[in-house]
């Protein structure tokens, strides 16, 4: 009911939006206001891996372009039985085009080795973890990425990661293979495997389908995902979204045992400015937890961006 209601809502926001078009007005005080100081500090961020990378540059190298960004994301899960849990995740990353093996130095608290359709892939005891990113290989639609660093809880928490993405493009799909492997000093280690189906329409619509595994020495054996979902653009703003999507998650550790079925409908949108994107996401699951009873369940989420803005989002 929640679903139908929802997407009766967004069918006829989106049918206005296609009889009228909306008139480009100029920034209002306070929008001005927002966009200045968010320009100031993306300037400083930008600056920050300038002034790193300039230890690193020729003489006859070309001026780097501002190609750092970052993300603080911030979602509010309202459950009918645990009310409202929030989570912060933030992820930044500064390009030093001119380093070694084209480096990137981030800042994050996201878990490695989490599945894709994790809903809160953050690391549980709200650490953060530093480190630098080389660019091994890059040639032949294949990379090789080598991740190096701390995580901080407590006692220092070293850490590595090595990708491996191979994709190649047939027919108008495009297909993605992707191996992590990671080791923490204190957690001991653990793989992720992923596999991406893509697809785009006329209409600017993209298909996806992904499948994963992944082990850790948190998880039940070897877990499972697969998902499908498809992205579709709304008229009447650049960045205005619909994306259906179902996912089935299940584990094998001896017996292979399902662990959840989820349908979810996200509505993201600017909000406000472009480089700030409102979301919402009804959501029905059955949960293995729950002995397979249905879970109704809302998702709201906020997003910041500094640096380049992701593409049709």
């Amino acid at each position: 009911m929640v679903l139908a209601l929802f997407v009766g809502v967004c069918g006829a926001v989106s049918s206005r939006a296609d009889l009228i078009a909306p008139a480009e007005l100029p920034p209002t005080y306070m929008e001005q206001c927002l966009d200045d100081f968010h320009a100031v500090l993306n300037a400083h961020y930008q600056g920050v891996a300038r002034k790193l990378d300039s230890f690193f540059k020729r003489a006859d190298d070309l001026e780097s372009t501002d190609r750092s960004t970052a993300r603080v994301r911030l979602t509010l899960k309202l459950l009918d039985t645990e009310g409202l849990t929030p989570n912060a995740a933030f992820k930044g990353k500064l390009a030093l085009p001119y380093a070694e093996e084209r480096m990137h130095l981030f800042v994050d608290n996201i878990k490695r080795g989490a599945l894709p359709g994790e809903e809160t892939p953050t690391l549980e005891d709200h650490a953060m973890q530093i480190g630098a990113q080389l660019s091994l290989w890059d040639s032949f639609r294949s990379y090789l990425h080598l991740q190096g660093g701390i995580r901080f809880r407590g006692i220092p928490d070293p850490f590595t990661q090595l990708e491996f993405e191979y994709e190649r493009k047939l027919d108008g799909w495009t297909g993605r293979f992707t191996q992590a492997v990671f080791y923490y000093a204190k957690e001991r280690g653990g793989e992720l495997t992923e596999v991406d189906f893509e697809r785009t329409f006329r209409d600017k619509s993209v298909f996806r389908s992904t499948t994963a595994a992944n082990y850790t020495e948190d998880t039940s054996g070897m877990e499972f995902e697969q998902s499908i979902s498809l992205d579709i653009p709304l008229s009447g703003g650049r960045c205005r979204n619909l994306i259906p999507n179902a996912s089935v998650f299940a584990h094998k550790n001896g017996t292979f045992l399902m662990d959840n079925y989820r349908v979810n409908l996200t509505y993201r949108t600017c909000f406000y400015r472009p480089w700030l994107i409102f979301e919402i996401a009804p959501q029905i699951e059955f949960p293995r937890e729950r002995d397979y009873t249905f879970t109704p369940s809302l998702m709201i989420g906020f997003e910041i961006w500094f640096g380049s803005l992701p593409e049709g989002r």
